[in-house]
């Protein structure tokens, strides 16, 4: 199929040309809101890549963004891409090491930089391990004149707003020349995975690559130009980049930046977005906080939340017929105050990066919110299959890309081929060979199921399967779900490979677990106790219990182990707030291993098992 564009810039001139006097993007500034029309984009992204090639930019070239998400970050993604070179987004959230080896394994030329406490992060790099790097663009103006002076001795260093505000750099026609020049199977970007095991690898995406995959899901999930989008995941994640600004940008809509996670609730009232994009934990705690309102709430309130939910499941989950006026009823008095919550026009919430649980999709959906989940990984642009929103699936990841190919492995691995998938990793052959089939399949590593009608459903990834000593297997992603669904544990890992039964590493919810020391009568217990506290143990193994009754009694975690969080910070999870099995199963080998080694436990529960 003909694409209409050649490269990314195409796709926003369209945009552009569309769109001029409507607004694009809105980010926080100390004044409130900095805001650019769809014209003041185009005239930036311009003056950007004008720099850029002062600097001595070129097609191929390597050039990194060390930021949060902001207007900036997009310009610079334009900019760089419309000359033909190629963005690396490094994670914020990164330490100097990490941050180390993807910019020398890229070989970055430049890097814009958002902050201070970013630029320290490169400082604190010893030169020679970073020879490449030979000029830095900052976005914040308030540097510390000595940190300043520091990063001048090793690197040429410019301020992006004196770019933005300077005489225009290049006239459009000019710049031009090189957008044209730009073919699809250029490379746009390189994003290296941050990998719950191993070293981080380079994910190679084309403009192609990214065009197909903005193309595929415009087949199931509309934006138009009335829309706004409000921003909070990195734009360093793909599927922030693709669904969170190329997807609203093609639409002519507004992306308004977060100023952060904390204040989402707020900006969902200022902001009053129309569609939203996040992964599931964030609609996890939307829940959990509105089930805790209700046990705190009058009786005839819970009573009335709980009729709500019924009947909304009935008629918007099940697809029973429940009467109009009594739906209307429970959506005044009780789905309402939701609506209002997520600022009274949300349209749709779209959900990736993981996967959603069921009970959280059933809840919003019974309250008459569109959630609309998906699927893919970086390698895939990233999304292979998505629910439209007028034929959602709950249970399922979605239907399938018209423009991708799924198929399942004789082991259940699902394989993808189709114009959104990588050519392979930045200088890595071996694992480029090893990541695809024969016949050109990338393996994605997850085990799924696909439906006659394309609706794909991941069971869980392939290396999680826990293989048990009587030697049945276990997958652990569903039983983790319910164990989340405790308002006492905020995070899970399961563990057992090659023991007789499943145990659980769990994180306690810290303020939920206080209300419950407090009710206890024993309020003074500190933090770093609870490992050891044998009432907190029985009470979380027996939330553990509860959650895991559907289950199977192989499948039934005996034991806990009571972790402290899980963070990036750590290195149990990774930037995209995945958990790092192999570092927390390391962390806490000594507390596994006695807890398999006590040979009366042991046996009491394999006894109970066998029964």
């Amino acid at each position: 199929m003909t694409k209409p564009y050649s490269n990314l810039t195409e796709l926003l001139e369209a945009s552009v040309t569309r769109y001029a006097s409507r607004l694009a993007l809105r980010t926080p500034s100390a004044q409130g809101y900095d805001e650019w029309t769809y014209a003041r984009l185009w005239r930036d992204v311009r003056q950007v890549a004008g720099r850029l090639h002062d600097c001595g930019v070129a097609s191929g070239d390597m050039v990194g963004v060390l930021s949060e998400s902001r207007a900036a970050w997009a310009i610079s993604d334009f900019a760089v891409t419309s000359l033909g070179a190629c963005v690396v987004p490094v994670y914020p959230s990164l330490p100097a090491g990490q941050i180390q080896y993807i910019v020398a394994h890229a070989g970055m030329k430049g890097m814009f930089v958002q902050n201070e406490a970013q630029l320290a992060k490169l400082l604190a790099i010893p030169e020679e391990q970073i020879p490449s790097l030979r000029f830095l663009v900052l976005y914040d103006d308030d540097i510390h004149p000595t940190t300043r002076a520091e990063a001048a001795r090793r690197w040429v260093l410019y301020d992006f707003s004196e770019w933005l505000n300077a005489a225009d750099a290049w006239t459009e026609e000019a710049w031009l020349r090189h957008v044209r020049a730009v073919g699809q199977e250029q490379l746009a970007t390189i994003v290296y995975t941050s990998g719950t095991t191993g070293t981080p690898k380079g994910v190679m995406l084309s403009h192609d690559n990214l065009l197909s995959n903005v193309e595929g899901i415009q087949q199931y999930v509309k934006l138009y130009p009335d829309d706004v989008s409000l921003s909070y995941l990195p734009l360093s994640h793909i599927f922030e980049r693709t669904a969170g600004l190329l997807i609203p940008l093609a639409a002519g809509s507004l992306i308004v930046y977060s100023r952060g996670i904390a204040d989402v609730p707020e900006e969902f009232r200022t902001v009053a977005p129309t569609t939203f994009t996040t992964v599931p934990r964030l609609l996890e705690k939307v829940h959990e906080q509105v089930l805790k309102r209700m046990a705190d709430a009058p009786g005839w309130q819970r009573s009335l939340f709980q009729q709500a939910v019924v009947a909304g499941t009935r008629a918007r989950v099940q697809g029973q017929a429940v009467p109009s006026w009594r739906l209307r009823l429970y959506d005044k008095l009780v789905f309402s105050k939701i609506h209002e919550a997520v600022g009274g026009r949300m349209r749709m919430v779209v959900v990736g990066g993981a996967p959603m649980p069921r009970y959280v999709g059933e809840f919003f959906t019974a309250a008459g919110l569109t959630v609309v989940e998906g699927y893919g990984m970086t390698e895939t642009s990233p999304v292979v299959c998505v629910n439209p929103p007028d034929a959602v699936r709950l249970g399922t990841a979605g239907k399938v890309l018209p423009n991708v190919e799924v198929k399942i492995a004789e082991d259940g691995e699902i394989l993808v081929r189709g114009p959104s998938v990588t050519r392979g990793y930045y200088r890595n052959e071996e694992a480029t060979r090893e990541a695809f089939t024969e016949d050109g399949f990338l393996r994605t590593g997850d085990i799924g199921e696909l439906s006659a009608d394309g609706y794909l459903k991941i069971t869980d990834r392939k290396k999680n399967l826990l293989i048990l000593s009587t030697g049945k297997n276990v997958t652990p992603a569903p039983i983790e779900a319910e164990i989340l669904r405790s308002p006492y544990i905020d995070q899970v890992l399961l563990v057992g490979h090659g023991y007789k039964f499943v145990s659980a590493i769990v994180v306690p919810n810290e303020p939920a677990v206080r209300e419950w020391l407090i009710a206890q009568g024993r309020p003074g217990v500190p933090r770093e106790r609870w490992r050891h506290d044998e009432a907190l143990q029985a009470f979380l193994l027996h939330e553990v219990e509860e959650a895991v009754k559907s289950f199977a009694r192989f499948e039934q975690p005996k034991k806990i182990i009571i972790a402290e969080p899980f963070t990036v910070e750590n290195g149990m999870l990774t930037p995209t707030l995945k958990v790092r099995a192999r570092q927390v199963l390391d962390a806490y080998r000594e507390d596994i291993e006695a807890l398999y080694t006590s040979a009366a436990a042991a046996q009491e529960i394999a006894a109970s098992h066998d029964h």
